[in-house]
């Protein structure tokens, strides 16, 4: 029995569409909908829907926004009572095919010595286009070649090795899950915790593979609706940080100053492209590295100041004087 894990914020429309698409699929599972201290009427709805499911659908309120892996953590720590043998962290803005999540266990069930698993997420606005068909660990990065490809162009649907699998859907065996019920890393509020994650299962020597007769869609950008501020400035330096910092716990820190100067190459173009000059872009790389050198995590209150509030960015006003 599978797991699958749906942590919804503010978010019930996206949360019930996947429920509904999940009536419709194949396999064994159970599902959990963690919700993360929604401020809306997400519970009661959610509670009315499962009530009324022919899906094993168990609700379970956080209380609190715990953030995106310590929600999902706290949804399979709280699934081990039913004794899965694997788990699907699902973004619950997704749409699930009918066959998806019996694939993946298909699939599971035939090679046993591979541990994690991934779909093919496309988008849902453009069915036959790939957004994330997980990808490669490259130094201090990752690679995803099959992004945007449309599916169509496929030359066939077989198993794909890769060292990285998005967080959007993610299929572990539980055997990879603590005692504690602990998956994701939770230093990360919010982005990069499936970097690290993988970063993890590399240095274990685990191996990852999609599955590309498993198809789901996902409606790209769903959760930065419910953000407001600086938020394309916040998501480019909240991405470079948090994949600069989880990279710092795997390599040497004479490698990890080679990733330093190399990402502060890429970032600039990018954090130009948010409505800087040149001159503050510099100074934000500068702040960038700093940033990655002392800190080892992204808890809310950052996470808040940089993505939500944008006030963390303040100090480019003065710069700019």
């Amino acid at each position: 029995m599978t797991a699958i894990i749906l942590l919804n914020w503010n978010g019930a429309r996206d949360t019930l569409d996947c429920l509904a698409s999940l009536e419709k699929a194949g396999g064994d599972f159970r599902v959990i909908v963690a919700d993360n201290g929604s401020t809306d009427n997400s519970v009661e709805l959610l509670e009315q829907y499962a009530s009324a499911s022919p899906v094993k659908i168990d609700i379970l309120p956080l209380g609190s926004n715990l953030g995106f892996a310590a929600g999902n953590n706290r949804a399979v720590s709280y699934a081990m009572q039913y004794s899965p043998d694997s788990f699907l962290l699902l973004n619950n803005d997704t749409v699930v095919e009918p066959d998806s999540v019996a694939e993946l266990q298909e699939f599971a069930y035939s090679n046993p010595k591979i541990g994690i698993l991934g779909p093919l997420i496309c988008l849902h606005s453009d069915r036959d286009r790939i957004w994330s068909a997980g990808g490669y660990l490259t130094f201090g990065s990752r690679k995803a070649p099959l992004k945007d490809t449309r599916v169509s162009d496929l030359p066939d649907r077989d198993a794909i090795p890769v060292s990285f699998i998005s967080g959007c859907a993610l299929f572990v065996r539980s055997s990879l899950v603590g005692n504690d019920g602990i998956l994701l890393s939770e230093r990360f509020f919010f982005g990069e915790e499936d970097y690290e994650f993988a970063l993890r299962m590399r240095n274990r020597g685990e191996k990852m593979m999609i599955v590309p007769k498993s198809v789901i869609y996902h409606k790209v950008g769903s959760s930065a609706r419910n953000m407001t501020g600086k938020v394309v400035l916040g998501r480019n330096y909240l991405y470079y940080l948090g994949r600069l910092i989880a990279a710092k716990g795997y390599y040497p820190m004479l490698s990890f100053r080679a990733i330093l100067f190399l990402t502060g190459l890429r970032c600039g173009r990018y954090f130009s492209a948010s409505g800087l000059d040149r001159r503050q872009a510099g100074i934000l790389i500068r702040r960038l590295k700093s940033d990655a050198l002392s800190l080892d995590a992204i808890g809310y209150d950052l996470f808040r100041s940089i993505m939500i509030d944008g006030t963390y960015f303040d100090f480019l006003n003065t710069a700019a004087e």
